[in-house]
């Protein structure tokens, strides 16, 4: 079975095998994840392409035991989400999915932002270090708008870390008009509510990448004083810092 979309006259004569198996720069790349850089038209586009899950898996999903999930699928459709929320994104142009006995592949492209830095390299690199003094706050501040944002729809995130924010460089000239783009949201999930252990987790993941790479003790002045439910801050305080110091553990025994 192949499923097909696109909202992008340029790709509307492609077939999912030109674009899937399409040639670029590796951008990241995991166990059955793939992320590349690529020109089509004269334009430039990322692509993240999904293949197989384990053996055991795909087994699990033919026998009916566990559900077959479409990340591709599960990011367009989390693209409208954050479209309607009003979350800047990537422009998501087109998805395709495939699924054959024991082989499911799928993929996503989205137009390329152009002078972007992640929040991580941002606050962490040296040529930035300028920017910081005069534009943090803001940077902070819209950040929490985001989440506000999600977590006010019943939306989790599943991967809130800062390098899954990307700052336009060119909004740094209007410090009043900071963007920022919110990615990697296949595994984007929107419930009537959220549970407080998805909260926990969401906003102690958050912290823990703001503990390594920025300045901790100015986002948690103005997590409190801008988040929205101020009352879930103060509960479980011990909470969300206790899952930041786990995961910045982990973090630093894997990575130093």
């Amino acid at each position: 079975m192949l499923t097909f979309y696109s909202n992008k006259k340029d790709f509307k004569d492609s077939s999912f095998l030109d674009l899937f198996n399409v040639n670029g720069k590796t951008i990241r790349s995991g166990a059955n994840r793939e992320t590349l850089e690529f020109l089509f038209k004269n334009k430039k586009y990322f692509i993240k392409r999904f293949s197989n899950g384990s053996f055991l898996q795909n087994i699990l999903n033919k026998l009916g035991f566990v559900k077959h999930v479409s990340n591709a699928r599960n990011e367009f459709e989390a693209y409208q989400i954050l479209k309607e929320i009003g979350v800047e994104t990537a422009k998501l142009v087109c998805y395709g999915d495939e699924k054959k006995f024991f082989c499911n592949r799928s993929f996503v492209i989205s137009e390329k932002i152009e002078n972007f830095e992640q929040l991580d390299f941002f606050f962490s690199k040296a040529k930035y270090r300028k920017y910081h003094k005069n534009h943090q706050d803001q940077i902070y501040k819209k950040v929490v708008q985001i989440i506000n944002k999600l977590h006010q729809n019943g939306i989790v995130h599943h991967d809130l870390y800062l390098c899954h924010f990307l700052l336009d460089l060119n909004s740094l000239e209007n410090n009043k008009n900071i963007k920022i783009y919110l990615i990697d949201f296949h595994r984007l999930q929107k419930n009537k509510r959220v549970p407080s252990r998805r909260l926990i987790k969401e906003l102690g993941d958050l912290l823990f990448s703001v503990k390594y790479f920025a300045n901790e003790e100015l986002f948690q002045e103005i997590l409190l004083s801008n988040y929205d439910n101020k009352n879930f801050i103060e509960t479980y305080k011990l909470n969300i810092q206790q899952r930041a110091k786990l995961m910045l553990e982990k973090y630093k025994n894997k990575y130093g």
